[in-house]
């Protein structure tokens, strides 16, 4: 069973969350697709369930295409050497003090034919210091602890599910077997998220606001 501290969410979302359940709602209330996107109610995160699509082109094309053509998009994510990690999916920028900033994506496969479900709903056992949130106030978002760092997942209003992560370099020397572990205290916890995932939403601030002007979850 997972703690209770991987699923704390802020007061106001659990206050919202209650007020959800004895007003009957479901769906989380939300305007209709827009373009430019429109802004989402700050109450969006105390709801398991959103109105969202699918129906937008995916952002994240699978490579570096995008830093390749585009350098000012590395410098203004503040990094550099873009590489693609075919483990983690992801472009990975080095950064300095020894940090990293990761573009990625999850897609629909035949075991995860609707990924965004399973970030929102935080299916996953292996949580730490999970928040749902909202990005430029117009993007669904989580953001959670893993073993590289924090990951802010975003529903851009298409099957693709876009991630962003900063966490530590690993090691010349070797992997990430001696780096900080989430899960370990609730304090170490607090420390990784204060250090790391205050970037991380940043990250995809800048990301989306430079491949996706206007956009977001409700986009048309």
């Amino acid at each position: 069973m997972p703690s209770v501290r991987n699923r704390w969410t802020t007061t106001a979302a659990l206050a919202a969350a209650a007020l959800a359940l004895l007003s009957g709602c479901a769906v989380a209330p939300a305007p209709a697709p827009g373009k430019p996107a429109p802004r989402l109610p700050a109450d969006s995160v105390a709801y398991d369930e959103l109105p969202v699509i699918t129906t937008r082109p995916k952002l994240f094309p699978g490579d570096c295409s995008q830093f390749d053509r585009d350098p000012q998009l590395t410098q203004r994510l503040q990094g550099r050497s873009p590489r693609f990690n075919s483990f983690v999916k992801a472009c990975v920028l080095l950064r300095s003090a020894g940090t990293q900033v990761e573009i990625g994506s999850t897609d629909p496969d035949r075991r995860l034919p609707q990924p965004w479900i399973g970030y929102w709903k935080a299916y996953s056992y292996g949580l730490y210091h999970f928040r749902r949130i909202l990005v430029l106030d117009r993007y669904y978002a989580v953001s959670q602890l893993d073993q590289n760092g924090c990951l802010v997942a975003v529903n851009i209003g298409a099957a693709q599910v876009v991630t962003v992560r900063v966490g530590a370099q690993p090691p010349v020397t070797g992997g990430y077997e001696n780096m900080p572990r989430p899960g370990d205290s609730v304090e170490q916890d607090r420390r990784m998220a204060n250090a790391f995932c205050p970037d991380a939403v940043r990250a995809a601030e800048t990301y989306l606001n430079e491949v996706d002007p206007g956009g977001g979850s409700l986009a048309s």
